[in-house]
């Protein structure tokens, strides 16, 4: 063999092996990312819907479905006294567990293509027991695309999974004489949903068991349509206030679907909160408002004025049935809550 042989046989070898070896590191580097990418998206309980899966959704929601939607309807009775001070865990500081006074629920007048009002809508979406609605509100985001609900309109909790055909239509409004009437805005189909972490391993999904009531938050992203975001085509969406105040004079908006409401209409609620939490609930207590709006209301969003800005505090999750008065409770929007915001 000729010694310029033997020269580049060594160099093909040598190269050979480099070559492997930098295909070994860069398998591990992207397997890792993989890793990483994947245990954040469990984590944080998050789904990505395909290109097939928008365009289907998008076409899914005709008016007969929409009209054939059930109600969300979560409730819970805590028996004839309201829930007091419990001796578990630490009580939150200043804590007021009275009962609110029932809060009858006004009618709001369509069209909600006013500025303001155009950011609340309905949301439709489909559970393995048939096709549900909900409530929901566009926040402001930095993809200027998100919309924030309740995590039970979204996910069916522990040994559940998302529910799927998930649509925002903002402004709804069910009485109107014409589809553009009905959906000033046209229907956002859902492009990620997210639910904490909290509710998706402990939710039941029989709902027998409220006890995650106090994580029931979740929000999903829209695409852009027509070039616009979705804060662009309806206006800025609600600011939310993180660690807000307690106890405060709230308004509630939702599109209550059970008797005596039919699902057509947004109604809203003014009420002060207090504190409301059961025995080996989870900490944060719950926010407890006065309010006789029903399943389907589900997610809609309370509303506060703080320092002179109107935020959004909380969302609608639980109906409080007691035998004095017809109430609401709404999740605490603490660091878990922004911390899924953010993971959007």
């Amino acid at each position: 063999m000729q010694p310029g042989s033997t020269h580049n046989k060594n160099l093909i070898v040598t190269m050979s092996v480099f070559a492997g070896v930098l295909v070994t590191l860069v398998g591990l580097v992207l397997s890792g990312t993989l890793a990483v990418k994947a245990g954040r998206t469990q984590a944080m309980h998050s789904k990505q819907y395909s290109d097939r899966d928008v365009e289907d959704t998008r076409g899914f929601w005709d008016q007969n479905r929409q009209d054939q939607a059930k109600p969300r309807a979560p409730e819970i009775s805590p028996g004839q006294q309201p829930p007091q001070l419990p001796d578990q865990g630490q009580p939150q500081p200043d804590a007021d567990y009275r009962q609110p006074p029932t809060i009858q629920a006004r009618r709001v007048n369509a069209p909600y293509t006013q500025p303001g009002m155009a950011i609340r809508g309905k949301i439709f979406f489909r559970m393995p027991e048939g096709v549900a609605e909900c409530s929901g509100t566009v926040v402001h985001h930095s993809s200027g695309n998100m919309v924030w609900t309740a995590g039970h309109c979204l996910h069916g909790g522990r040994s559940g999974d998302f529910y799927d055909k998930v649509t925002f239509v903002p402004g709804y409004n069910g009485a109107g004489r014409t589809p553009a009437e009905r959906e000033p805005y046209g229907r956002w189909p859902a492009r990620r949903t997210t639910v904490s972490t909290q509710w998706a391993q402990n939710a039941d999904p029989g709902g027998k068991d409220a006890s995650a009531s106090p994580y029931d938050y979740g929000a999903f992203i829209v695409d852009s349509r027509g070039g616009k975001t979705l804060e662009q085509a309806v206006g800025p969406g609600a600011e939310v206030l993180w660690n807000a105040p307690r106890h405060l004079a709230v308004q509630s908006f939702g599109y209550p679907g059970d008797t005596p409401y039919d699902g057509t209409t947004l109604y809203t609620c003014a009420s002060p909160t207090t504190d409301f939490r059961e025995d080996g609930w989870p900490r944060p207590d719950m926010l407890w408002m006065g309010c006789t709006m029903t399943g389907g209301s589900s997610g809609g969003g309370w509303f506060a004025d703080v320092a002179g800005r109107t935020v959004l505090v909380s969302n609608v999750s639980l109906g409080v049935t007691t035998t004095t008065s017809r109430t609401m409770t709404g999740p605490y929007l603490g660091d878990v809550a922004k911390d899924m915001y953010d993971s959007l």
